[in-house]
């Protein structure tokens, strides 16, 4: 198998289980990791949102063929519009639609409730990944 059909194979956003299979690991050893920053996640509301392509990006970033150095940077907002829905966040997060519209009324997610629909921009939504993620930028250092 070649190295697109092999992560063609996972979804978008892994779970902790996506992960440990990548990595041959026990889920706990992928929530330590996650928990200490070695692998790259966003922490929200205590559910670990991990998007496979920085996952992708940071495996490659440790290769021993690959050039020193951090991560290429991942849009993982790239492919979607600057107005964005609940069904945008389902796909993206990989939660229930149940688990998103909890997070748009607590207020977790940065969104407008413009009557009876949520309208979340990328931006706003961009900074929240920002703040969630278990890894630090030079901004924060």
């Amino acid at each position: 198998m070649d190295d697109g059909a092999y992560w063609d194979a996972f979804p978008t956003t892994l779970t902790t289980g996506d992960v440990a299979k990548i990595l041959s690991v026990g889920k706990p050893a992928v929530l330590t990791r996650l928990k200490s920053g070695v692998i790259p996640g966003h922490l929200i509301v205590g559910s670990w949102i991990i998007f496979k392509a920085e996952v992708r990006a940071w495996l490659e970033s440790t290769s021993n063929q690959a050039p020193p150095g951090p991560p290429e940077p991942v849009d993982v907002l790239a492919d979607y519009a600057e107005e964005m829905s609940y069904r945008d966040l389902m796909e993206l997060f990989g939660k229930t639609k149940q688990t998103i519209y909890t997070w748009l009324h607590s207020g977790e997610i940065p969104a407008f409730h413009a009557g009876n629909r949520w309208i979340i921009h990328k931006p706003q939504l961009r900074r929240k990944l920002a703040e969630t993620s278990n890894q630090k930028t030079q901004h924060d250092q």
